[in-house]
């Protein structure tokens, strides 16, 4: 008998000829380190962006698949909490904003005398206006307290200057769209030949202004484009010793221009005017350069709360702001969930694709933004790592994460929390959410 150690256990592979091997006796080893491991999460992600693409495209409600959750936010049906963030008609997420006086989302401008940070500073963009940079004037705007429309708010004192923003606004407002001017004014009790509200011009010291509006005697609005008045039809008197504080508005829509005098609608223009035409010059408020350099068509008032729209607010007579014009204030955290989702079977990993928009400053994803996903109707979050994808569209940014770890369960639901937005410097909105199960 031989002995145990001339036992050979080789056996070759050509003598399996039938017959099947025991898994126990196949390690998973020998099977690995011969397969690549297939990944499919660029394909979900892949169909996830093109199913944010296809509900922007058609504008779609929220809807869910058996393994995927849209969102465009066309309306409300897909959100749950809302708190401190609004969903904004123009179908996103942000922070939620608020504002008095008549400011509102197509506000681009707001001056009023009450601005510290620097003269006449725009309150909505942060823009500075310089003083007195054409020929003739007969004194310098300044902050006047003794005059106040609202009280504890100090007003301009225009005193014969302009105040110049340059060029600053062809970007927001260039005479294409509709667009609305307000302000209130407090008159000094004299009238000049014609006093200039504001215009768009050069530096030019003849005569030269693209587009303006002003005030003149015998007490009448005109639109004025170089050297033509567009009188609108309607008249209109107004004492030139009237010192009481008045509400003026101007409102282009389409191809007609509206004139408001304390609410009331007092002239319209319809066509022919260069309230149609693009404006790529320079912004003021009050006066303009006249021919002969000399400042007589400056408007001696105190202003306050002037602003310009890029919307036309009104078309008919209106109620007269009773508050002070306040810049918008932005949430500085809040937080969003959506709807309770039901899963066909339960889930343990979870992923996500957002896009977003950087409105102001830039904001970091995970501190910034930050979602959090559940598979348990919100008993148990789990706080996802974003990492940027290639962006969406222009100006549009996406994020991903896949394979989240979140307690199972089959009720599924996203949190979307917002961190250190401040209006004007640090704002973004979300325009989609994409979940994956």
């Amino acid at each position: 008998m031989a002995n145990y150690k001339d036992i050979k256990y080789d056996y070759p592979a050509s003598a399996i000829t039938s017959g099947t091997f025991a898994d126990a006796r196949i390690s998973s080893s020998s099977v690995t380190q011969h397969v690549t491991p297939f990944d499919d999460n660029d394909i979900i992600n892949d169909l996830s962006t093109l199913a944010l693409r296809q509900a922007s495209d058609a504008d779609k409600s929220a809807y869910n698949t058996n393994s995927q959750f849209i969102d465009v936010f066309q309306d409300s049906t897909g959100l749950d909490t809302l708190s401190d963030v609004q969903r904004d008609t123009s179908e996103y997420l942000s922070s939620k904003t608020a504002a008095t006086g008549g400011v509102n989302a197509s506000t681009i401008m707001l001056v009023d005398g009450n601005s510290t940070s620097a003269p006449f500073t725009d309150l909505v963009n942060g823009m500075t206006g310089s003083t007195n940079d054409i020929g003739g004037t007969g004194g310098t705007p300044t902050y006047n307290t003794g005059n106040q429309k609202w009280s504890g708010y100090n007003v301009l004192d225009l005193n014969d200057g302009t105040i110049n923003y340059g060029t600053q606004y062809t970007s927001y407002w260039n005479g294409t769209g509709d667009y609305t001017v307000e302000f209130w004014f407090k008159g000094k009790g004299s009238l000049n030949s014609r006093e200039r509200f504001w215009c768009f011009g050069s530096d030019s010291t003849n005569g030269q202004m693209s587009y303006g509006c002003d005030y003149g005697s015998p007490s009448d609005f005109n639109v004025y484009s170089g050297s033509v008045d567009y009188d609108p039809t309607g008249t209109f008197t107004h004492p030139s010793n009237d010192t009481s504080w008045h509400h003026f508005r101007f409102v282009r829509s389409g191809a007609t221009t509206y004139y408001f005098f304390d609410g009331s609608l007092i002239a319209s223009l319809n066509g022919g005017n260069p309230a149609t035409t693009t404006i790529n010059q320079k912004f003021r408020i009050n006066g303009r350069p006249n021919s002969a350099g000399g400042g007589l068509e400056y408007f001696q008032a105190y202003y306050t709360d002037f602003m310009i729209h890029t919307t036309a607010l009104s078309t008919s007579s209106y109620s007269v702001p009773t508050e002070k014009a306040l810049p918008s204030t932005t949430a500085a955290t809040g937080y969003a969930t959506g709807t309770t989702i039901t899963a066909p079977a339960s889930v343990s990993s979870m992923g996500a694709i957002l896009t977003y928009q950087d409105y102001s400053g830039t904001n970091a994803l995970n501190t910034d933004l930050v979602l959090q996903l559940s598979a348990d109707n919100g008993s148990n979050w789990s706080t996802a790592t974003l990492t940027a994808l290639p962006d969406f569209s222009t100006g549009i940014k996406m994020a991903k994460v896949n394979d989240l770890s979140v307690t199972a369960g089959t009720q599924l639901k996203y949190k979307l929390s917002f961190a250190n937005q401040s209006a004007g410097s640090k704002v973004a909105r979300v325009r989609g959410v994409a979940l994956q199960f």
